[in-house]
């Protein structure tokens, strides 16, 4: 499947194994509470060989928006706007995402795909912690 499925606006179904990922991130009780009950939103798009992310939750104004090259390392930021360097490469169809905020010894792990039935499913990775998300295309 080429990337470009990845375009367009996608909001998230379900998420499992958030509580012990967020833990894992040091994300706080109310925090933690908030994004557990809420929805992420992204819209992917391109222009030229960089692409543009933006990133929110349903229903709430003030989402950030990224731009990247694949395989050129950039300024992001995890859940709780905490400032992340990042690095996204793309396989088989895939993004691989690699993001490390400095006060953390581990790197954060993030691969999406396209499933056959047109879901994203976004699975996390941090220091063993397993979170996976799936998205439904709205747009």
């Amino acid at each position: 499947m080429s990337l470009d499925s990845f375009l367009g606006k996608w909001q998230e179904e379900c998420k499992e194994g958030f509580d012990e990922f967020a833990a894992s991130i040091g994300l706080d009780s109310d925090k933690t509470t908030f994004y557990k009950c809420s929805k992420t939103v992204i819209s992917y798009n391109k222009d030229g060989d960089e692409w543009i992310i933006d990133v929110g939750v349903a229903d709430v104004k003030n989402g950030r928006q990224f731009r990247f090259k694949i395989g050129e390392p950039y300024d992001s930021a995890n859940l709780d706007g905490t400032p992340m360097k990042s690095v996204i490469t793309a396989k088989d169809g895939m993004f691989l995402e690699t993001h490390k905020i400095a006060e953390m010894e581990n790197e954060m792990q993030i691969m999406r795909q396209i499933q056959d039935s047109g879901k994203m499913l976004v699975t996390t990775e941090y220091k063993g912690n397993v979170m996976t998300s799936t998205y439904a295309r709205v747009c």
